[in-house]
C-alpha cells in the first residue's frame, strides 16, 4: 500500500461522528454525563483527524494526478482542514470552560458539531469518489 492515508481515517470518521450523536442524545434525554462521553469523543476524533490530515497530505504526493482527480482532492483537501478546524476550536472550548457550558454556549457547540459532520461526511464521499471512481489510492484501484 502507498498510503496509510486509507486506513487512518475510519477511526474520525467513527468517533466524530459518534461525539455529535452523543451530545445530541444528551440533550434529547436531559443527560449530561454523555456530555462527558461526547468531548472524549470529539477529543479523539480530533486527534485521529489530525493524523489523517497530516497522511492525506503525504498521500497527495503519490497519488496519480488528473485534472478531474486534483480537483476532487483540492476539495476533499479542503473539507479535512475544515473537519480538523472546528474539531480543535470545539475541543479547545470545552476543555477550556470545562465542560460547563450555558444553554446558549451548548447550542453553539451543537452548531459547530453540525458543521462539522457536514464538512466531515462530505470530505468522506469525495474520499470514496477517489479511490472507488477515480482509481486513486494505490492497491484498491478503481472498482467499476
Amino acid at each position: 500500500m502507498e498510503s496509510l492515508h486509507p486506513l487512518l481515517v475510519h477511526f474520525p470518521i467513527a468517533l466524530l461522528l459518534t461525539a455529535a450523536g452523543l451530545d445530541l442524545l444528551a440533550l434529547l434525554l436531559k443527560r449530561p454525563s454523555l456530555h462527558c462521553l461526547a468531548l472524549w469523543n470529539l477529543a479523539l476524533g480530533t486527534v485521529g483527524a489530525g493524523a489523517a490530515v497530516l497522511s492525506g497530505l503525504q498521500a497527495e504526493d503519490v497519488a496519480k494526478h488528473s485534472f478531474e482527480i486534483w480537483q476532487v482532492m483540492e476539495l476533499h483537501q479542503r473539507l479535512g482542514f475544515s473537519t480538523l478546524a472546528l474539531g480543535a476550536i470545539s475541543v479547545s472550548w470545552r476543555i477550556a470552560k470545562q465542560d460547563r457550558l450555558t444553554p446558549r454556549a451548548r447550542l453553539v457547540t451543537m452548531l459547530l458539531e453540525t458543521a462539522l459532520v457536514g464538512t466531515l461526511s462530505w470530505g468522506a464521499y469525495l474520499g470514496g469518489r477517489l479511490v472507488y471512481e477515480l482509481g486513486v489510492g494505490g492497491t484498491f484501484g478503481a472498482i467499476r
